[in-house]
């Protein structure tokens, strides 16, 4: 009788335990198994025999997901661009011992990395010749689609050990998105219309925060060079009669930034007053810093612009 009781005890911790285990993901599933072997942007086949404990990043992508992903003691290095606050949406929470570095081939070396983050717009000759003195070198793909970024997080997340808070980011821009965005009875029409002349095809992030922010971009399907930009004369944007335009910058937060000024002419300009978006003051600044992102933060710039086009919801 005792043994049977003994037994019926076993059984139910055990039982109890393989719930657990199944409920809840162990360290041992959620840790990448090295060695590690990826082909990364270039085609190159990059080898990691361990989790590599000193990273260093040459792009904005690995700077934003980085500061994210690991303590700031294993991250030996981030871009200097990380640290403007223009283009930079972590410039305000950099650890100070963080070093910022271009991609030098000197001061690289003397950093030491296990894992060097660069993009694949990076100067390749640099690239090669780190690659020739050892350090390992992952090349990511600039992508403009949400599929895509977050593609680029979990990988990265696999490269550095750290698939669960890579996966958690996925997880908090779906989650951001399906909560803020607001879905309008009708989408507007939109172009980007920069001081340069220039606005966005398809093949931009820009693309991306107009169709999840419930535009619709007139020029999508506009042929443009190989980053997605497309020059756009004044007669053009008349004809296009878009509802909503968008002029990047740092709206406001930069009493030297031009992108306020650019928007007045837009709005003061006699020739284009019969567009509907200066009809219905629908001349948008989009910060800089969000409209350049291809990290996770893509999702505020989604939310930022659906709000500013489409209203706020109510509490």
């Amino acid at each position: 009788m005792l043994s049977m009781t003994i037994m019926r005890q076993f059984f139910h911790a055990f039982s109890l335990c393989t719930i657990l285990l199944l409920s809840s993901p162990s360290n041992a599933e959620q840790a990448t198994t090295y060695p590690l072997t990826v082909m990364d942007a270039t085609q190159k086949m990059v080898s990691l025999n361990n989790p590599p404990l000193r990273v260093s990043s040459k792009s904005m992508f690995s700077d934003q997901v980085l500061i994210e992903l690991l303590p700031a003691h294993q991250i030996t290095s981030l871009s200097r661009l990380s640290n403007d606050p223009t283009y930079s949406l972590i410039a305000n929470k950099l650890p100070t011992t963080i070093p910022l570095l271009d991609l030098n081939i000197e001061r690289t070396i003397a950093n030491q990395p296990d894992l060097l983050i660069a993009a694949n717009w990076s100067d390749q000759q640099k690239v090669n010749i780190l690659r020739q003195t050892g350090i390992n070198v992952f090349v990511f793909n600039t992508v403009y689609t949400l599929a895509d970024i977050e593609k680029n997080i979990l990988m990265l997340g696999k490269l550095v050990n750290q698939n669960q808070r890579a996966q958690q980011l996925v997880e908090t821009m779906d989650r951001k998105l399906k909560q803020h965005v607001i879905i309008p009875k009708h989408r507007l029409t939109a172009v980007e219309y920069t001081p340069w002349g220039a606005s966005s095809n398809r093949q931009s992030t820009i693309n991306t925060i107009f169709e999840q922010a419930g535009l619709i971009n007139a020029i999508a399907a506009t042929q443009g060079d190989k980053y997605g930009q497309v020059p756009l004369a004044k007669e053009q944007l008349l004809l296009i009669n878009p509802d909503v335009i968008i002029v990047p910058g740092t709206c406001g937060k930069d009493t030297n930034d031009s992108s306020n000024t650019f928007r007045q002419e837009l709005l003061n300009d006699p020739s284009l007053q019969q567009l509907n978006a200066i009809k219905h003051h629908k001349v948008i600044c989009l910060p800089q810093a969000l409209r350049s992102t291809d990290s996770q933060y893509i999702v505020d710039a989604i939310i930022y612009l659906n709000h500013r086009v489409y209203g706020k919801p109510h509490a």
